[in-house]
């Protein structure tokens, strides 16, 4: 307690009189030290010296020095001092950063909240008199926070999510996604272990960024506010940078993790954000081509890309055909990718074999799905032959196959054009009238009724789990309970014991 007490009392002696300069030294020594209450004391302190030295002015330098370390002839004596402090101040900022790596969490979020201050302070009251004549971002502090925060090492996510409500301020955003991209272009040949790490903090920050949607948007700042003549005020300027940094990023070797990260937020948070979507082609089509859950997560951007900026992608429809695979009902992402494939087969414009192709390709399918996927993908096929009606004859086609043995259809060919889906019919379906589950029976009735004129909603049911199912069934009230087939008459057979045993039972009671 009374180390604590001398901090702040040096602090004090430090700011009532230059003579106790050296003070500033010794709290700065301080910030190093092995006990965290010191560390604490010795940041709230220095806070508070330099929010005094930088609102009033008492750094801020006119002169400059020659690269021997000399003032220039001009410079009063007084520059001399303030030199000094400014020496410290970076000294400060160095400590300071450097406790961003603090196995203490409290004293990472406080280096971190104390260096922003004096970012902002230092925006506000430059060191240099030039500077103060017109906006200029100081991206000093900001590069060293980040430097930390880009750790190769330490995952600094809980940080970094400290570090949110920053990313709201449009200079120090704009500021982030250059320094950002700079620090991507050389990390590409370093070993692989520190260029996780690298990316998987790079990505907690790219996730928190939140771009602006016009030019009004831009005027929230930490430092002084710019003219309409800076870069940091032009909107096409934020997109460019942020166009810039998600490319860079994108070129890293990523973890299959943060490859997921980056496709589930593609689609909505950067490609509306970037100056030209369509640079994101090469990423996306090698991200569809990879297969399983990334080729999932690869097909909103993908259909983004085709629908809305006209991109041309022939194997699209095949490729998506060729996704339809028993483990697609056991992904994490199933209810994300029925979602989408429902989107894109909802045009009307698509080919008769095409959707004949997919409701067979579904219908086989579901003769080993679970039954949680069966009651969204009965009604989702039902929907499909609604809106096609010429595919309804693979519902009543009396000529069709009875069973897998004698059906043209092939599952195989990945080509939906020559699967020959239109020459068979929909008998899995048929099948499923006699499935366990009394759910998926009476879903699986619809086939073979008059559709209806509005098509069923399968939204609430792309989630559906086993475990509901099973709480579903448990709430049910059963009038009877089925113990057997036949409602037993007595505990034995009258008829063929010929009443023995409840002779029996009279003699003995």
């Amino acid at each position: 307690m009374e180390k604590v007490t001398g901090i702040r009392e040096k602090g004090e002696q430090f700011l009532n009189d230059r003579k106790q300069a050296n003070n500033l030294v010794e709290i700065l020594e301080l910030l190093q030290s092995d006990e965290n209450k010191v560390v604490v004391t010795s940041m709230k302190v220095v806070l508070k010296i330099f929010s005094h030295l930088l609102s009033s002015d008492k750094m801020l330098t006119t002169g400059t020095k020659h690269k021997n370390g000399t003032e220039t002839d001009n410079a009063e004596a007084e520059d001399q001092y303030k030199y000094w402090l400014q020496e410290r101040y970076h000294d400060c900022i160095k400590c300071l950063s450097r406790l961003l790596e603090s196995e203490s969490l409290h004293i990472q979020k406080l280096a971190l909240t104390t260096l922003m201050k004096l970012l902002q302070l230092e925006c506000r009251n430059p060191l240099r008199k030039k500077d103060k004549e017109s906006y200029n971002f100081q991206p000093m502090i900001l590069q060293n926070v980040l430097n930390k925060l880009v750790s190769k090492t330490s995952n600094m996510s809980v940080v970094i999510g400290r570090f949110q409500e920053y990313l709201e301020y449009d200079d120090v955003r704009y500021e982030v996604l250059i320094q950002l991209a700079n620090q991507m272009g050389s990390q590409r040949s370093r070993e692989q272990v520190a260029v996780a790490t690298f990316c998987n903090n790079c990505m907690s920050i790219l996730e928190l960024i939140t771009m602006p949607t016009s030019e009004d948007d831009i005027h929230n700042f930490l430092g002084q506010s710019p003219s309409s003549q800076d870069k940091v005020q032009s909107f096409k300027e934020h997109k460019r940078v942020f166009t810039n940094t998600w490319l860079q990023f994108l070129r890293l070797p990523l973890s299959t993790s943060v490859y997921k990260r980056v496709l589930i937020m593609l689609h909505e948070s950067v490609m509306p954000h970037m100056t030209n979507p369509l640079l994101l082609t090469d990423f996306l089509t090698a991200s569809y081509n990879i297969g399983g859950a990334i080729s999932l997560l690869a097909l909103h951007g993908l259909f983004l890309l085709i629908s809305q900026y006209n991109l041309e992608y022939p194997e699209f429809y095949k490729k998506l055909y060729g996704l339809l695979e028993p483990s697609t009902f056991h992904a994490k992402y199933r209810a994300r990718f029925f979602h989408l494939t429902d989107l894109f087969l909802s045009s009307t414009h698509i080919p008769a074999y095409l959707v004949a192709a997919f409701a067979k390709r579904l219908s086989r399918l579901a003769l080993t799905a679970p039954p949680p996927a069966l009651e969204m993908l009965i009604p989702f096929i039902c929907n499909l032959l609604m809106r096609h009606p010429t595919c309804q004859i693979l519902v009543h086609n009396v000529d069709g196959p009875n069973d897998v043995s004698s059906d043209p259809y092939v599952m195989s060919e990945p080509d939906p054009a020559k699967c020959h889906a239109m020459e068979s019919s929909l008998w899995e379906l048929e099948s499923l009238k006699s499935h366990y589950y009394p759910g998926v029976a009476t879903a699986a009735g619809l086939i073979g009724r008059p559709f209806p004129k509005v098509e069923f909603d399968v939204a609430e049911k792309l989630e559906l789990t086993t475990e509901e199912l099973i709480t579903k069934e448990v709430k049910k009230k059963q009038k009877t309970v089925a113990l057997e087939y036949n409602t037993p008459k007595g505990l034995f057979d009258a008829s063929k014991y010929g009443g023995h045993f409840r002779d029996l039972y009279w003699n003995t009671s």
